[in-house]
């Protein structure tokens, strides 16, 4: 062999040598730490991503989730309704922080509807799942629910979480309310908007908006209220706008807001307290804006007209400087510590000594049922999100309709509300057979701490 040619071949097998070391330390490097979802037996488990520091094998290889009550399909709105079902988890430790499942709606003609959804299940737990306002395009007859029992994702509570000891979520004050006739002047329904509404926007003060609109037909004869601002809508802005010689925009800006709040929003006579929290100043909008209107609208001082509009501009600035020097403090035209202090020891009043307006009260054309009530959380953790359920029974305790409300930032020992309107009738004698609580304690990352 030529000297030259075995010189070649030294010097390509320390470079492949060299590019082989190079690409198992880059392999190394991105290569995934073994884990209990990677469908290897990597890390001393018994089988494949179960047993040793996985879930047990049994759990993986023979889900103990079963339905233990069959789908009820109960109708809602037009072409849309509401499924219940339950599931039982006999674990005494473990629950599904992911339960994957398929509920597949059948119709007269065979006709068939197939809807994926996800929710949890804690240990040892009977759990009421509803899926409210499916549509559908047929008339179903039967529902049948599928558990993808490979796709579950298994996990214990959250350390210092006690199911044998107590419940994680308390549901009080759970009342249900019912539309009542039109109440004397004193106890109307007063709206109030904060923003600017447009089209394509989805909002509650969007329903809002549509409820007092379609108080007058020739503005808005359509008079549906769905929250979603649509063409229909902003149409009958234009034409609330043309009545009222305000600049034909279809969008609810300052001015449009101002005339809405001079109608139907909160006058001289109704109650009011708020605390005040916010630096406010020119350019700014939102609800503690049109609070602080409403605050100088019942003082002394001068209230430019259309000032109750949520946005500050420079009517409230200078409303704002009369207020100032009313009470000896820098006219600055901004809402600083010193004026919120003098806001706050004119307006806010404690609950029980301030006459409240009916809140629980609303007209039948608004819905035919609301249940109120609030979730209380009884453990050391914050949760971001989570919904409560309510099932509503007949006299028989049969189900006739169900609900879901979505709530947020459930804060450790706190309170937080809900709300639920059905608008479909309903019969006379109902009542709340079942209240569920939906927040994932199973889920660390729906865990928040706060900032």
């Amino acid at each position: 062999m030529e000297r030259r040619l075995f010189k070649q071949i030294i010097i390509g097998f320390c470079v492949i040598f060299i590019f082989s070391g190079l690409g198992w330390k880059i392999y190394s490097l991105f290569k995934l730490p073994p884990s209990c979802f990677d469908n290897n037996k990597n890390q001393g488990e018994e089988g494949v991503d179960c047993g040793g520091p996985c879930i047990p094998c049994t759990l993986k290889n023979n889900p103990p989730i079963s339905v233990s009550e069959e789908p009820i399909i109960l109708p809602n709105q037009e072409k849309k309704f509401d499924v219940i079902f339950k599931l039982s988890n006999l674990s005494p430790d473990w629950g599904a922080k992911i339960l994957p499942y398929k509920l597949i709606i059948t119709g007269k003609s065979e006709e068939k509807k197939e809807i994926t959804g996800t929710g949890f299940i804690l240990p040892q737990e009977s759990r009421r799942f509803i899926e409210p306002l499916l549509e559908l395009d047929f008339n179903p007859v039967k529902a049948e629910i599928e558990i993808n029992k490979n796709a579950i994702i298994w996990e214990k509570p959250l350390k210092g979480i006690n199911l044998g000891l107590d419940e994680p979520f308390t549901l009080t004050n759970v009342r249900l309310i019912k539309p009542q006739p039109s109440p004397d002047a004193l106890h109307r329904n007063v709206y109030v908007f904060s923003k600017t509404l447009k089209l394509g926007m989805e909002d509650p003060e969007v329903y809002n908006l549509q409820k007092v609109l379609s108080l007058n037909p020739d503005v808005y004869p359509e008079g549906k209220t769905t929250g979603y601002f649509g063409k229909a809508t902003e149409a009958a802005v234009k034409r609330f706008q043309e009545k009222y010689g305000i600049r034909i925009t279809g969008e609810v800006g300052p001015q449009t807001r101002a005339k809405l709040h001079e109608l139907y929003g909160p006058t001289k006579t109704d109650p009011f307290s708020y605390t005040f929290t916010l630096t406010l100043k020119k350019g700014m909008e939102g609800v503690e804006v049109l609070n602080l209107q409403r605050a100088l609208m019942l003082d002394a001082t001068v209230s430019p007209k259309g000032s109750v509009s949520g946005y500050f501009d420079k009517d409230t600035e200078s409303t704002v400087k009369e207020f100032q020097k009313k009470y000896g403090i820098p006219a600055t035209g901004e809402v600083g510590a010193q004026t919120r202090g003098k806001l706050n020891e004119l307006y806010s009043k404690p609950k029980e000594t301030t006459p409240q307006l009916l809140e629980d009260y609303f007209e039948s054309y608004e819905g035919s049922l609301e249940v109120k009530g609030d979730v209380y959380n009884n453990t050391l953790y914050n949760f971001a999100k989570g919904s409560i359920g309510i099932v509503i029974c007949d006299e028989k305790n049969k189900p006739v309709t169900a609900g879901l409300a979505l709530i947020e930032d459930v804060y450790s020992e706190k309170t937080r509300s809900f709300a639920i309107r059905w608008r479909q009738p309903l019969t006379e004698n109902v009542s709340v057979c079942e209240k569920i609580s939906n927040i994932n304690i199973l889920d660390v990352e729906n865990v928040f701490l706060l900032k």
